[in-house]
């Protein structure tokens, strides 16, 4: 049923009842197409997947999985109203017994269809039907874009994080390299030095040069 904001009047009973279980509104919960149904029929249509008013059929699967992660699905501001004037009936409903003044209030009047009607309700339905399937497969294949787009944006990540880490590598290896080649030149030059000082020829070079001294 469609439920306009709350007014100061009080709503009547036939107002505050869920079109689906024809109980009194419990929880109310008012979807962005203005229908309002109890939150437990409406628990009951999401556990089934079908994310879409079942008075309309409009789509309400980004609405839903925003209100329910923020814990707000339920109309308060109306739910209040119900609970102050029709304590008797909610109470009812919470105990799992029906209200007689609604099932007596609410019966159903009978009409007889126009010519054509049930056919062209047949057709808008048909409509209806194809316009979700569209719009689901639509939903799906943007979900499987983003998704096969974000593995290749941590697969580049990836790819760039381990280009990083083997130039970080190949680098340290090079200044390990450089390291050890000064080493070994330092260590070479040391024991040449040392040679050549110990050498016979430097030896007798010295003893000359020591006697050549008047």
């Amino acid at each position: 049923m469609k439920m306009a904001a709350p007014k100061t009047s009080i709503p009547s009973l036939a107002e505050c009842q869920c079109g689906i279980c024809m109980e009194i509104l419990l929880e109310p919960v008012t979807l962005p197409c203005n229908h309002t149904l109890c939150n437990p029929c409406f628990q009951s249509t999401v556990e089934k997947a079908n994310l879409c008013c079942p008075f309309c059929r409009r789509r309400v699967s980004s609405w839903t999985r925003y209100h329910t992660r923020r814990n707000s699905l339920v109309n308060t501001d109306l739910w209040e109203i119900i609970q102050k004037h029709y304590a008797k009936e909610c109470k009812l409903r919470i105990s799992g017994q029906e209200s007689k003044e609604i099932i007596d209030e609410c019966q159903p009047v009978r009409r007889l269809s126009e010519p054509g009607e049930l056919r062209r309700e047949y057709e808008e339905e048909i409509s209806r039907v194809e316009a979700e399937r569209q719009a689901s497969k639509e939903e799906e294949n943007k979900a499987s874009e983003e998704y096969i787009q974000r593995l290749l944006a941590e697969e580049e990540e990836e790819e760039k994080r381990q280009r990083e880490k083997r130039r970080s590598e190949m680098e340290e290896q090079l200044r390990g390299d450089e390291e050890l080649a000064r080493s070994l030149s330092t260590s070479i030059n040391s024991n040449y030095e040392r040679n050549t000082l110990a050498s016979p020829l430097s030896s007798r070079k010295s003893d000359s040069s020591h006697k050549q001294v008047p």
